[in-house]
């Protein structure tokens, strides 16, 4: 096994995150601003890696991360944990206590494009349904001190599949763009989940 590249960890992420969408050398290209012959080399070396599993229609070949293979799900694991460190340090610690009583926090929105424009903080809150009284006390909490109001989006694990599934496409852009806070392993089962060719 060798390290991935920048290149291939943000193919690697993009693909992930985005798993609603069927990606190509072309598509993937165009979101990382390179050609489409440097990403089909950094497909094909992910798929080498056993990292992504690919699919042909007709002459095009689609990519997805392959949940089967250990390696490919700690990589994908280990890329969420520092993406969330290097780009929310500051939401990591302010909703650290959230790792206690929640499953999986994800901080997506305004808020992660551009702090100082955004009107509110959006989070997403996947819990278990006893434990929603200590979610809203925290988060309750944490909005009286607060300059910027939180929103959260509280719901179970299966709630959150289900809207997966029926492509809500609120849900899915909220994935999309989220840095996950708590949870990276359970993100990753839910992803793998609703993840289908």
């Amino acid at each position: 096994m060798k390290m991935p590249t920048e290149k291939e960890n943000e193919a690697l992420l993009l693909i992930f995150k985005d798993f609603s969408s069927d990606y190509n050398a072309n598509s993937i290209s165009k979101k990382l601003n390179i050609t489409p012959r440097g990403s089909l080399k950094i497909l094909n070396s992910l798929y080498s890696e056993k990292t992504l599993v690919r699919k042909k229609l007709g002459k095009a070949i689609f990519y997805k991360v392959d949940f089967e293979d250990n390696y490919a799900k700690k990589l994908v694991e280990t890329l969420l944990i520092k993406e969330s460190k290097e780009k929310t340090a500051r939401w990591l610690h302010e909703f650290g206590g959230l790792a206690e009583t929640a499953q999986i926090v994800l901080i997506y929105g305004s808020t992660v494009r551009n702090y100082d424009k955004a009107k509110d903080i959006d989070l997403l809150v996947i819990i278990e349904k006893e434990r929603y009284k200590e979610v809203k006390k925290f988060i309750d909490e944490k909005n009286n001190i607060s300059y910027k109001p939180i929103h959260p989006l509280i719901m179970t694990l299966s709630d959150l599949e289900k809207n997966l599934k029926n492509k809500n496409p609120a849900m899915i852009n909220a994935i999309r763009e989220s840095y996950v806070l708590h949870g990276h392993d359970k993100m990753i089962e839910v992803v793998k989940n609703v993840t289908s060719f």
